[in-house]
């Protein structure tokens, strides 16, 4: 294949179409790796099209090592994740060697070394009641934050969640395939479903689009995942609370899996609840100090419809 003529753009759209059509990938998973692909790009670009006749182990890892080097935690392994997944589609397009993926080192970085950043019970309370800034509709504050801070919805999920979604009638949330690669239902509890009514009837824009959240602009648009993440983290500023590490949608969805584990929900359960295909995924929540955390622990799921 000639790629003498072919710029970054071409393989961006190329990369995103492999991802989207042959690996079936998210488009959460899309997102955090493109910014690490175009960097890797430009490295191999110079003053033209990338060369990727000059691929080789040390200059990849190279590469990830000084992507690597300013982060911390989960974010270290971001890189190596990203770069091995571009160079699996450099190799399905027939540029790039079969195999060069499996030969970069992984990062090490210690598996639950640290809690999960979550709320306390009074943080939790402080957010969910704290009243609509002046003109702003109560879209994503008080009641309405329950139908992710309760269910421990993903950004990605709450963004997509549609109408359709919603069985009233059985007391239940579909979650469509995303990052797990696979749909699951949720039961609905009473209270999320109460906030849910409540956006539905008095906030959210008349429009014929079928997602469940949309803008307050004219005309009305859907959420993307990033600013589910920055309005969580607009009402964590606004209701006082400090931001840690995580700030935004996960932070609460980390807080609805502390708050089901010290309430006595099984592991495979919050996992099944969560989304994780993996119950060491969910094993972090295990280290939660539950003799500390027993005046918060609240009924979650068993105590609903």
């Amino acid at each position: 294949m000639d790629t003498t003529n072919n710029d970054a753009a071409f393989w961006i759209a190329g990369y995103t179409d492999y991802l989207r059509d042959v690996v079936g990938a998210a488009d959460a998973t899309r997102l955090r790796h493109l910014p690490t692909v175009r960097r890797f790009i430009a490295t191999h670009s110079g003053q033209g099209a990338p060369d990727w006749t000059g691929l080789c182990v040390q200059r990849v890892t190279e590469f990830i090592r000084k992507e690597a080097a300013p982060r911390s935690g989960h974010g270290r392994a971001a890189p190596a994740s990203a770069t091995r997944s571009f160079l699996r589609f450099l190799a399905w397009r027939g540029v790039a060697p079969s195999g060069l993926d499996r030969a970069i080192p992984r990062i090490r970085r210690a598996r639950h070394a640290s809690l999960p950043t979550h709320l306390s019970s009074e943080q939790l309370a402080r957010l969910l009641q704290r009243p609509a800034a002046p003109g702003q509709r109560r879209i994503v504050t008080g009641r309405s934050s329950r139908c992710w801070a309760g269910l421990g919805l993903r950004a990605g999920e709450v963004a997509t969640l549609e109408l359709d979604d919603l069985d009233w009638h059985a007391g239940q949330l579909r979650l469509r395939a995303g990052k797990c690669r696979r749909e699951r239902v949720l039961p609905l509890p009473q209270d999320v479903g109460a906030a849910l009514a409540e956006y539905l009837q008095h906030g959210r824009p008349h429009h014929r689009d079928r997602r469940v959240f949309l803008t307050l602009t004219d005309p009305a648009r859907t959420f993307q995942a990033a600013a589910v993440t920055a309005i969580v983290r607009r009402n964590l500023v606004r209701a006082g609370i400090p931001l840690g590490r995580l700030t935004g949608a996960h932070m609460l969805r980390h807080t609805a899996a502390s708050r089901m584990v010290n309430g006595g929900v099984s592991l495979k359960e919050v996992a099944d609840v969560l989304g994780h295909r993996s119950l060491q995924t969910t094993g972090i929540y295990a280290k939660l100090d539950l003799d500390a955390l027993a005046g918060v622990a609240l009924p979650w799921i068993r105590g609903t419809r």
